[in-house]
């Protein structure tokens, strides 16, 4: 007797499509966010567009005729510029500009313009009574070069004090006696050295200051 069992893997059927099921791969998150930006994408250049079609109209909207429009239509900003700058005067407005240039110009002279009015006034205010100068010199560099004579070495040194006080240093930023001497009547002889402030040599100066 015959023990041994034949096992066989072949299936007895054939395998038809019908059997078989179908597969659904889920959707990838990629993909959806993929979808997400695109959307966002459409509708941010949506509504740019739209934006510039409302800005463009509102500036370059032109109405149409007043029969049309019954007389309630209002003009674009270019239009409205555009009538606006047809109704001024243009001669008067290039004598106007070719004024103002002339003002311009006769300003910035007068800015470089240098006046000695106001500097002598101030150095009339401020110097000593037993002080004179007798001669003056005014350089490239707007410094000045004095000559003067004094009573005494104790004038000179009160003119010093009251150049270096308070009133003094509004006016005058450096100042330098110097080369003394004596004439034949006693009298000391000095050279002063002075710097001033620039605003004190222009010609808008208050004289009065």
């Amino acid at each position: 007797m015959d023990n041994k069992i034949s096992t066989s893997f072949i299936p007895k059927s054939t395998i038809t499509p019908g059997n078989l099921r179908t597969r659904r791969e889920p959707v990838g998150i990629i993909v959806l966010f993929s979808l997400l930006i695109l959307a966002i994408s459409v509708l941010y250049f949506a509504g740019i567009y739209g934006y510039r079609y409302i800005v463009d109209s509102e500036i370059n909207y032109v109405c149409p005729s007043a029969g049309q429009s019954g007389g309630d239509c209002k003009q674009g900003l270019q239009q409205t510029f555009d009538l606006a700058m047809s109704d001024l005067p243009t001669n008067e407005l290039n004598d106007l500009k070719r004024l103002d240039t002339k003002l311009k110009n006769g300003g910035a002279v007068l800015a470089s313009h240098i006046t000695l009015r106001p500097f002598f006034a101030i150095l009339a205010q401020l110097t000593v009574q037993n002080i004179q100068y007798t001669k003056f010199q005014f350089g490239k560099d707007r410094n000045f070069e004095l000559s003067g004579v004094a009573k005494s070495y104790d004038d000179i040194a009160y003119q010093q004090k009251v150049f270096a006080g308070d009133q003094g240093k509004k006016y005058i930023n450096s100042f330098t006696f110097s080369d003394f001497d004596l004439d034949p009547k006693g009298n000391v002889i000095f050279k002063l050295a002075m710097t001033v402030d620039q605003k004190l040599l222009t010609y808008h100066v208050d004289d009065n200051q």
